[in-house]
């Protein structure tokens, strides 16, 4: 299984180009379905599906999306043909007026975490976009953030800022001790320092704000002036 799972981590870099996190929770998802199969067996569509629905929603939703790249690897694509994704309803979120997401912006302690909001909730790109880009990926003449992490499941986006934030965006970039192109604007391991940030906000103002909330937030601005379809990764500065 080991081997196995070893494997499978090489597809999703090499085929894929997907993130670590992705990997992670696949290959966690994958171990338990090979542990209920009983690899190393032989494998047929009903055996795989018995053991895909004893699988929570979650662990389903992850596990057949490393089948399918597994099988598909091994020229097994007849035992996936067909096999459907759980679904999902639609995220809700009680998005906070812009009076309350001034509050919770001022709220926050770190000026970096501030600088991640405003990148947030003006460009309207992913949290992994905002936080994984890199000094090179700003064009400071269009005052546009490129990051180009697109993969085969997820395209990636052109986000502009606006002039106040990109003032804040060279001050944050002259303290970084290594100011390359390839050098991420915020230099962290992981997003807790931003994740903790926002709780303290939070705690201090009552308002709840999560990167998820800002990119629909930006989505529902743009419907407000009538942006045309397609264009949710372009806002106006």
């Amino acid at each position: 299984m080991e081997a196995i799972l070893r494997r499978f981590e090489w597809i999703c870099r090499v085929e894929y180009d997907n993130g670590e996190r992705t990997i992670r929770e696949q290959s966690r998802a994958l171990r338990k379905l090979l542990r209920i199969l009983g690899v190393p067996c032989a494998i047929d569509r009903n055996r795989l599906t018995e053991a895909l629905a004893s699988l929570t929603k979650g662990e389903r939703l992850h596990a057949t999306k490393a089948i399918r790249k597994l099988l598909r690897f091994m020229g097994r694509e007849d035992l996936v043909a067909g096999l459907r994704m759980p679904k999902y309803g639609v995220r809700r979120f009680d998005l906070p007026s812009d009076e309350d997401l001034k509050r919770f912006y001022d709220a926050l302690d770190r000026e970096d975490a501030k600088l991640a909001l405003r990148l947030l909730a003006e460009t309207g790109l992913r949290k992994d976009e905002i936080l994984k880009a890199r000094i090179g990926d700003v064009d400071w003449e269009h005052l546009a953030l490129i990051p180009n992490k697109a993969s085969e499941t997820k395209k990636s986006g052109i986000g502009f800022f606006t002039t106040d934030t990109a003032r804040m965006l060279k001050a944050h970039i002259a303290k970084l001790p290594d100011q390359r192109s390839e050098t991420r604007i915020f230099p962290y391991c992981s997003d807790t320092w931003l994740r903790r940030a926002f709780k303290r906000a939070e705690a201090r103002t009552g308002v709840h704000v999560c990167p998820q909330m800002l990119r629909i937030r930006f989505a529902d601005k743009m419907g407000e002036v009538l942006a045309p379809p397609g264009s949710e990764h372009i806002c106006r500065r």
